[in-house]
């Protein structure tokens, strides 16, 4: 009964605890492995635009470990801790709890327990069958963010942010209920500004806004050698686009990988072109962006899968030379262009760090580089965050 008494008031300090600003002066917050600004901001309900501007950042992509950051005041007091994280801490406790009540003979109570938990936890400003909806407040151009949707019932629910279908995922039933999760990319050129979530489960319907806060990007205007300059025929450009977005657009099922990607090249290299950068061809107008991060790897050096995946593409393309992608579920896809060897096929199963092939320069490049992107949906997103977070 002792052990029953404490996992019971556990679940109730779960339920009712969320620890508080801190008030009577600013608060301070030291940067820890994996945080980035935009996690710390919705970590503490303040825009990062506010967060950044309080601490002069003026590349929100350049924090460090161990530094100090002032957080703002906001409208109104914010929990230190996520309404997903909150629920999560919630989930876990109840489990247990149900778990020795289980063990100690209670199956009835464990079984009303079951029932009565995603009423106590349910958010009544929700419409039936919607339990939870933990969603970022912001999200910066070119960064992938999570909506996690806790239901009474198992119908997987169906949605949309900024116009673009989300595929949700089951995470399987807990004693708060079912639990769904769907990745929101962002592009580097979408439009900064509030945006529609809308989530949908058979009739019910919620919905929230998400701002698109702008990215910090340069423009490059790269001059191709006549050899090379055939790659830009709009027809070879669209046929190759098509036959790739058939590929990013499915999604083969949940996720395949457990914690950050790993960067798939050997560390020390320059990076040559960032994500998002804008570009020029050939003295043309700036109408694309560079959907991966390059590196000025030397041709010959070892490319390594940044997570578990399968191959479903390992051959050379006319505009991206030697290519691979990697499924790695959820609809989430690793690309390689340009390589000058290919050492998979497709159907392989890869594991993180396995070996894929060799850098190069071929297709529409410059020089021997590693290119490397990152798609959701279909939607290039940038491929660094992946490095950096665990999604979902």
């Amino acid at each position: 009964m002792r052990h029953l008494l404490l996992l019971s008031l556990l679940l109730v300090l779960a339920l009712r605890a969320a620890p508080a600003r801190a008030q009577g002066g600013p608060v301070k917050y030291t940067v820890q492995p994996g945080d980035t600004l935009l996690l710390i901001a919705q970590r503490f309900d303040v825009p990062v635009s506010l967060l950044a501007q309080a601490n002069d950042i003026t590349d929100p992509n350049l924090i460090q470990v161990g530094q100090t950051l002032v957080i703002p005041d906001a409208a109104a007091p914010a929990s230190a801790v996520s309404g997903g994280e909150r629920l999560r801490l919630l989930m876990d406790v109840s489990q247990a709890v149900r778990a020795h009540l289980d063990a100690f003979g209670f199956g009835a109570a464990s079984g009303l327990l079951r029932r009565a938990m995603p009423l106590l936890t349910r958010d009544a400003h929700l419409p039936r069958p919607f339990i939870q909806l933990d969603a970022p407040d912001a999200i910066v151009q070119g960064k992938t963010g999570v909506v996690w949707i806790t239901s009474l019932t198992p119908f997987t629910p169906t949605g949309a942010f900024q116009g673009r279908k989300l595929v949700f995922i089951g995470d399987g039933p807990s004693l708060l209920g079912y639990r769904f999760f769907a990745l929101l990319p962002t592009g580097a050129l979408d439009k900064p500004g509030l945006k529609k979530l809308m989530v949908h489960i058979g009739p019910a319907t919620t919905e929230k806004n998400i701002e698109i806060e702008g990215g910090v990007y340069e423009t490059q205007h790269i001059v191709l050698p006549p050899s090379k300059g055939g790659l830009l025929a709009p027809d070879k450009l669209k046929a190759e686009r098509e036959r790739l977005y058939a590929l990013w657009r499915k999604v083969s099922g949940p996720p395949r990988w457990t914690k950050p990607f790993r960067f798939p090249i050997a560390e020390g290299f320059p990076r040559t072109s960032p994500y998002g950068t804008r570009r020029s061809y050939n003295g043309g107008p700036v109408s694309s962006f560079h959907a991966g991060s390059d590196w000025g790897a030397p041709s010959g050096a070892p490319i390594l899968a940044p997570a578990p995946g399968v191959i479903v593409l390992a051959e050379p393309l006319f505009v991206r030379g030697g290519a691979v992608i990697i499924d790695h579920g959820a609809g989430v896809y690793s690309n390689f262009w340009h390589m000058s060897q290919i050492d998979v096929k497709p159907g392989d199963v890869v594991q993180m760090g396995e070996q894929l092939g060799l850098v190069g320069t071929t297709g529409l490049s410059t020089g021997a580089h590693l290119h490397w992107e990152i798609r959701v949906n279909a939607v290039a997103v940038d491929p660094m965050q992946w490095t950096e977070e665990t999604f979902p």
